[in-house]
């Protein structure tokens, strides 16, 4: 390979949740847009860049496991650089711990990641300030014809069992012209759905001075002619007002889609959670969702486990989920996150908290089954992605009630359509958590 070839190509590896996804494009786009040549095989890239995810310990342990495998095999003629939550949490004793890794990059640096790379730099820490958008080039990596569109980073809350506000700073809200912008660019390229992600959509603008930030934005990306779904993801609860509600199913672009953390219902754990609802008010507001929009669909996210959680709490959760009965739902085991205030309170024994977690993933496989039984012999809407990953003779896609890489996927038996766009399917087989349709 020769030399100037080697010094402009990159592997990129990212890993972590939709908004690291996009950060991950940003990177992408950023080398791209100077003359780098994307590789898909590390072997054949001169600089290996791993994009982390520095949350949960488990993540953070396959983040570590993914740099020390990229640093095993790295030639000499190859630079490894690991940027993004992991060093924005550690970086300075993984600099002390991983002399394989040639730079380090945390979050608040990512944008002059071209410039770190001509320098030679060895590291870049600094607090995050500012978020990457329409200025910054993006190489979008999903598709066809649907992606994510971050909105803001950081986060105002102060959840006692949260990291986030350490790693990637206080609330920064894109300005409204800018994701318009965006939007809109995205638009053109042939993405009719737009995934809305921030740490918290419902908290978009307030940082800007904005009333109702996040209800002028859908109002705006209501009005770009090529978008057909726009789907909001991680709100908090404070969202479910009736002013807001009501705005939501007035729009005819806006799929009534609401995946809202819950995290808990006990009194008692909301207060050590440090959550600023109590049960009587989330009962309130997320009946009031129900009222309002029957259709709704509903995706939710549970901690158990956490300090604090009495078998009574739990089972006071458990009643809850089978009362209420979420369309989607997903539950996690609590891990102390060092450096919050639930990692130096008294802890659930961690066998207990996996057990509470399985018992209540078991009860909402019953809750999906009968959900997906109900829509068999409708029709939906639904994105068509193209073939099927396990087999030519299947397609696949999703429906408008499922959210990309977290909800299931739909397994076309029956008819062809161009890949990236909307049809009409006919269920006609539901799974856990999939369904089988043919197009009509």
């Amino acid at each position: 390979m020769a030399e100037l070839e080697e010094k402009q190509s990159f592997y990129l590896l990212s890993l972590g949740c939709a908004k690291n996804l996009v950060e991950g494009e940003h990177v992408a786009g950023m080398l791209l847009s100077q003359g780098y040549a994307a590789r898909s095989d590390p072997h054949e890239a001169r600089w290996l860049v791993v994009n982390t995810c520095g949350f949960l310990t488990s993540a953070i342990e396959e983040n570590i496991d993914h740099i020390l495998e990229l640093a095993a095999r790295k030639q000499a003629w190859q630079k490894l650089v690991v940027l993004g939550c992991l060093v924005g949490r550690f970086g300075k004793k993984l600099m002390r711990n991983l002399p394989e890794v040639d730079l380090f990059v945390s979050p608040g640096q990512v944008g002059r990641l071209p410039e770190l790379l001509a320098q030679g730099c060895k590291s870049a820490l600094a607090p995050a300030r500012g978020v990457l958008g329409f200025s910054t080039p993006r190489a979008v990596s999903t598709g066809p014809a649907w992606a994510y569109l971050r909105l803001s980073d950081g986060c105002a809350r102060s959840c006692s069992f949260c990291a986030i506000p350490h790693i990637r700073g206080k609330l920064r809200s894109r300005p409204l012209a800018d994701i318009i912008s965006e939007a809109s660019l995205l638009a053109e390229n042939g993405m009719l759905e737009l995934n809305l992600v921030a740490q918290d959509l419902s908290a978009y603008g307030q940082d800007l001075g904005m009333v109702n930030g996040l209800q002028q934005l859908l109002g705006e990306l209501e009005q770009i002619p090529q978008i057909s779904w726009i789907r909001m993801l991680y709100l908090y609860p404070d969202v479910l007002q009736e002013n807001f509600l009501q705005a939501v199913a007035s729009y005819k672009k806006v799929l009534p889609y609401f995946d809202i953390p819950l995290q808990h219902v006990s009194n008692r754990v909301l207060k050590a959670m440090g959550r600023p609802h109590h049960n009587e008010e989330l009962l309130e507001r997320f009946m009031l969702l129900r009222n309002l929009m029957p259709q709704a669909v509903i995706r939710s996210t549970l901690l158990v486990g956490h300090p604090g959680e009495e078998q009574e709490d739990f089972e006071q959760l458990f009643e809850f989920i089978n009362k209420f009965k979420f369309n989607h739902l997903g539950c996690f085991a609590f891990e102390a996150q060092r450096g919050t205030k639930s990692a130096y309170m008294p802890r659930v024994d961690s066998r207990t908290a996996r057990q509470r977690q399985r018992k209540i993933m078991a009860a909402q496989k019953r809750i999906s089954r009968a959900y997906g039984k109900a829509l068999v012999g409708s029709e939906q809407a639904m994105l068509f992605l193209g073939p099927h990953p396990q087999s030519d003779f299947l397609g696949a896609g999703r429906l408008w009630n499922q959210a990309p890489e977290v909800d299931g996927e739909v397994i076309v038996v029956d008819g062809q359509a161009q890949p990236g766009t909307i049809v009409r399917v006919r269920i006609l087989k539901a799974h856990d958590y999939d369904f089988e349709a043919e197009i009509i």
